[in-house]
Order: C-alpha cells, then sequence, then structure tokens
C-alpha cells in the first residue's frame, strides 16, 4: 500500500513537470523571463512588442479513455486519473502588448514622427499676450504669439482668431478661419437655425505671423443645429477678405456626424500615442499627449478647432463637439456669399487629400 500513495504522489509532482516541460523551461526559469521580448503583434497602423508574462496550465480537451476500474483501491485510481488530466492539459502562454511604432506608411506615423521632431523646448501657451485694454472693442486687443509654441511656424496657425466681440469672457465661442471671408464658430447655444444678421457688425481679430491685428467684421451668419439639420456650427460671413498675411486652415471631409475619412486612416491603437492639437479659451493647445495636456472641454470651449498637427501644417477635423467641413457646410457658405452679392467660387474650402495613406 505504501507503494500506491508514493505512486500518487508522483503524480502530483508529474503534473508541475509537465507545465514546465511544455513551456520549455523549469519553473523558476520561466519566472525569471517574465518581461522580456517574444514577439511582435499588429493593431491596425500600430506595432506592438509581445512581453513574456508568464505561463498558467488550462484544461484541454477532455481525453478518450475508459475510466479506472472500480475495485482498484483509492489511491490507484487518483493516480491514473491525475497521469490523464496532465496528459491532457494546454499550457497558456501569457503576454502582453507594448506599444513600439506605427506602420510606416501610415498617418499615424505621419502625424506622431512629425509630432516628437518639433516637441523641444516647445510649450502649449499660444499667444505671449492676449489682453482686452480700457476701452475694448472700441480699441484693439493687443496681442503677440509665443514663437516658442507647439503650433508656431505652422501653416493655417493664423486662422485662429485670438478674440471677437461676441465671446463674453475672453476666449469664449472661438472663431476659426475656414476661407478669406468665412469664420467658424460653434451653433449650439447661438440661439435658433437661422440664417440672419444678429451678428452684424461685430468686430473679428486675427493676427498676423508679425504681431499686426487685422480687424473684419460681421456681415451676416447662418446658424446650424443638430435639433433641426443635424449639424452644429455657425458660419460668419465677414465684410472683407482677409489679407495674405491671414491663411485660412486647411480642412478634411466629415459628415454630419462628424464621420471623416481620415478615422479610418488616423485610427485609434490602444496604448499608443494619438496626437489631435486642441486649442482652449484660455489660449493654450494641447496636443493630447502626456506632458502636453491641458482640459479643453469646459464651458466656452465648444466651437474651439481640432486639428491634425500634419508636417508642417494645422488641418481643421471638427470644433470641440461640433461639426467638421462638409458639402453642406460649403453650401451654406455660398448661400452667405450669394446674399452680399459675393462671387461663391472664390471662397471655397480647401480639402487636404489623404488618400495616399492607407485606411484601417
Amino acid at each position: 500500500m505504501s507503494c500506491i500513495r508514493q505512486l500518487a504522489g508522483s503524480a502530483l509532482v508529474l503534473v508541475g513537470l509537465i507545465s514546465a516541460e511544455v513551456s520549455g523551461a523549469a519553473p523558476s526559469e520561466a519566472a525569471g523571463a517574465s518581461g522580456s521580448f517574444v514577439g511582435w503583434s499588429t493593431n491596425g497602423p500600430g506595432v506592438y512588442r509581445l512581453r513574456f508574462l508568464g505561463t498558467q496550465g488550462v484544461p484541454g480537451m477532455p481525453v478518450s479513455l475508459c475510466p479506472p476500474p472500480l475495485d482498484l483501491p483509492p489511491e490507484v485510481r487518483f493516480a491514473m486519473l491525475t497521469f490523464r488530466a496532465a496528459a491532457s492539459s494546454i499550457v497558456v502562454t501569457n503576454t502582453e502588448p507594448v506599444f513600439d511604432h506605427f506602420v510606416v506608411d501610415s498617418l499615424n506615423n505621419t502625424i506622431w514622427t512629425n509630432f516628437i521632431a518639433h516637441t523641444n523646448g516647445r510649450t502649449m501657451q499660444i499667444w505671449s499676450e492676449r489682453t482686452r485694454p480700457l476701452g475694448w472693442p472700441l480699441r484693439a486687443p493687443i496681442l503677440r504669439w509665443n514663437t516658442n509654441s507647439l503650433i508656431w511656424g505652422m501653416r493655417g496657425l493664423t486662422a485662429i482668431a485670438p478674440c471677437w466681440q461676441g465671446e463674453g469672457a475672453p476666449g469664449w465661442i472661438p472663431i476659426t478661419a475656414l476661407t478669406r471671408r468665412h469664420g467658424y464658430a460653434r451653433g449650439h447655444n447661438m440661439g435658433p437655425e437661422r440664417v440672419s444678421a444678429q451678428f452684424a457688425g461685430s468686430k473679428v481679430w486675427f493676427l498676423t505671423v508679425r504681431d499686426k491685428a487685422v480687424q473684419v467684421k460681421v456681415l451676416r451668419e447662418i446658424v446650424r443645429t443638430r435639433e433641426m439639420s443635424g449639424r452644429d456650427y455657425t458660419i460668419l460671413l465677414f465684410d472683407s477678405d482677409l489679407p495674405n498675411t491671414i491663411e485660412p486652415i486647411r480642412v478634411i471631409p466629415t459628415d454630419s456626424n462628424n464621420y471623416s475619412p481620415s478615422n479610418s486612416k488616423y485610427a485609434i491603437c490602444v496604448g499608443a500615442p494619438y496626437p489631435l492639437f486642441k486649442t482652449e479659451q484660455n489660449g493654450y493647445v494641447s496636443a493630447e499627449v502626456p506632458g502636453f495636456t491641458v482640459d479643453t472641454l469646459k464651458g466656452g470651449d465648444s466651437g474651439s478647432p481640432n486639428m491634425l498637427p500634419m508636417p508642417g501644417e494645422l488641418v481643421f477635423w471638427n470644433g470641440r463637439t461640433t461639426s467638421g467641413a462638409s458639402k453642406e457646410m460649403q453650401a451654406d457658405m455660398d448661400k452667405l456669399c450669394r446674399l452680399e452679392g459675393l462671387n461663391p467660387r472664390k471662397y471655397q474650402l480647401q480639402w487636404v487629400d489623404l488618400s495616399r495613406y492607407p485606411k484601417y
């Protein structure tokens, strides 16, 4: 009987040995390898290193064997069942994906490599000064760019208006120039959906790269609300063309739900960086990357531009919680032009071509 008990004990030891044997290392060796590189995996444009966490034995497919005879001693039956359980076990290797890099030809790689090449010593502050003097808005605001900003020197920078007469608190309800005659702002909380001149005469200030303020006034506006049209924006028509020193921002197309072709080209990958430049009312730009992040969802931030940081250029995606550029938006711009006797063909949205980037 003692031999039988010894056999049963040996069977229990064997279960542990089989797991170590299948994993290719003794249990102590496998534990020591935790965190080591074991291979690669991909998720859309993201490429991940697989980090070894350990192994785990789990039940496998049942073994089609006859059960031990009932008349055997209990120790012998237990030993036979233990051997069979060990033989039918599966050892699972647990790994953790850790982001390493993006696929070279992806839009994610273009944006990420451009971002990291231009962040050394840069700050999130957009303007070094943005002050309303005594007598504003009869007097122009005092404005100066921060030349060490994340967005300094990028095409489309001057499309961001630092100040306008209808903003309420400084930085609220921001305006972004999408053409030389059209400014973009939020649609919600701007009154009912309409074509009107409610904001007519309101002053809007832009700033050249030489810190010269450029003032235009609003002639008319079209307000779109999700409740009525499914879109959320206000398009303001200016009383004169913006000069060449103010450059409207280029756009990517979206539909009324803010879906953009770039959503499938600029894919979100778990654990991977996803730079997106977002301005906010206090004069900062968040890159949505650790170390370059500020709160961009405060009351008054709605309509602030969300921008793709392309090489040397800011590209308008949509507004904060508001709609992006679309053919319907262009039709609204055209309508405002016709109401003022302007040729709409001179004031068309400038679309950025992303066709060379693969979809995921």
